[in-house]
């Protein structure tokens, strides 16, 4: 496998995963925030009518990112046939359960949730709310745990070339609960800041409503107690994983010799050509007390990973990056919430400073988890399965003309649907939803 070969399939399978993941994290986020909508529903007219509007957006994101699944399914026998045939009997159940899952739960309930509310009462209704998000959480939880397994390959054993379950409740464990809840979190982060910049966008279109209302009120709440939960997270996932990946603490650094743990800098430019840093400014002068690293022996520097380490500089600027959009977007939380309170939580009020303030949550919110991702995924690189099979051994053998064909296609097509998906919140946000007719005094 070339090269550009294999830069080509990792373009086209990260950006299938990296599409996947984003309106995953969505769906996963509006899920919790509907069912908590919905129990309020029964008490509030403004729960009701933002439920309503939300409900709309929750199906869309579940579309694009069910249509999004089905090439990355496909991708993993095309791009990296070799796969499942390294760790077909670790991953071919998670994909199977996420799969049933999915269809078991939604098939069952979705429709119901969103035609059904007509029919059903509004405890049924409710329930049928809460089994769908229960259902989009345990479809997120086995996509965790396989990611979670390529990062630290615990629960099962490498035997003739093939990994075999050794213990499914210690392969379930490990990372990936951590690495679920950054899912998770992440994904409440995304729905609350993107609710904040609709109803910043809908005052200036129409009045607001009294869900309009409900919905400022409660997503300035959130948005705080969301990126605080994933930072801390985020925090909890690296001191795990630091110690098992010295490749990548030594790009974080970063580190070119090997020996104790160098000054972590706070910014510098990587010259591999070198191998060293064209300029670097120092950081603190010892690492924070929580962080864990690798204890057996020095850490092994940069130049003496020649062909085992992570892409130096997309690991090094992804780290700061989030770490740096994680501050933005704490200050502007802190800022918006701080408005709202002096404005009495209402949304027409906002200075047009103040709706582009939220609409700028919403565009960091999506970068922070672009960045936090990109990070996992490319510093865990050559690996496929961290430590123990690379990519290019998995590789496809597909010519590089036809793998560049794929890849702007597939922009295309992911361009598409991005397009549509904001022009289909740009229509919703401007003209709101059909009303629903009240049947024996229930919406």
């Amino acid at each position: 496998m070339t090269q550009t070969a294999w830069v080509l399939s990792l373009s086209q399978f990260y950006l299938s995963l990296g599409f996947v993941l984003f309106f995953l994290a969505l769906e996963l986020g509006l899920a919790w925030v509907l069912f908590g909508f919905r129990l309020r529903a029964r008490h509030s007219q403004a729960a009701l009518l933002a439920y309503r509007f939300w409900a709309r957006v929750f199906a869309l994101s579940l579309i694009l990112g069910f249509a999004a699944s089905v090439p990355l399914l496909l991708q993993i026998g095309t791009l990296w046939p070799g796969f499942m045939e390294r760790a077909g009997e670790v991953a071919g159940p998670l994909v199977g359960m996420a799969v049933l899952t999915s269809f078991i739960f939604k098939s069952c309930f979705l429709g119901a949730m969103l035609y059904g509310q007509r029919s059903l009462s509004d405890r049924a209704h409710t329930l049928v709310v809460g089994m769908v998000a229960v259902g989009t959480s345990l479809t997120a939880w086995w996509i965790s745990v396989l990611l979670a397994w390529l990062q630290w390959p615990t629960g099962a054993v490498l035997s003739d070339g093939r990994y075999q379950v050794s213990d499914w409740l210690e392969l379930l464990g490990g990372i990936a609960p951590v690495l679920f809840g950054v899912l998770l979190a992440g994904g409440l982060l995304l729905a609350v800041t993107l609710m904040l910049a609709v109803t910043a966008w809908r005052t200036e279109v129409r009045p607001s409503d009294a869900g309009d209302r409900s919905v400022y009120a409660g997503a300035l709440r959130l948005v705080l107690l969301a990126l605080v939960l994933q930072t801390l997270l985020v925090a909890a996932l690296g001191r795990e994983l630091l110690p098992l990946q010295p490749a990548r603490v030594a790009a974080v650094v970063p580190q070119w010799t090997s020996g104790p743990p160098e000054r972590l800098s706070l910014a510098a430019w990587p010259d591999e050509a070198q191998g060293r840093d064209a300029w670097r400014l120092p950081g603190p002068a010892e690492w924070p007390s929580w962080v864990r690293l690798p204890a057996d022996g020095p850490l092994r520097g940069l130049n003496d990973l020649a062909g085992i380490r992570p892409p130096l500089v997309a690991t090094y600027l992804t780290a700061r990056l989030a770490v740096l959009l994680t501050g933005l977007l704490a200050a502007l939380a802190a800022w918006a919430l701080w408005r709202g309170r002096r404005l009495g939580y209402e949304p027409d009020h906002l200075s047009r400073a103040g709706r582009i303030g939220l609409r700028a949550m919403a565009w960091l919110a999506a970068l922070l988890q672009a960045a936090g991702w990109g990070h996992l995924l490319i510093g865990s690189l050559p690996y496929a399965i961290q430590g123990t099979v690379s990519l290019r051994e998995i590789g496809t053998t597909a010519g590089e003309g036809a793998l560049w064909f794929v890849l702007c296609l597939q922009l295309a097509v992911y361009g598409a649907l991005a397009a549509g998906f904001h022009q289909l919140l740009r229509h919703a946000t401007r003209y709101g939803v059909v009303p629903v007719a009240r049947h024996r005094g229930r919406a």
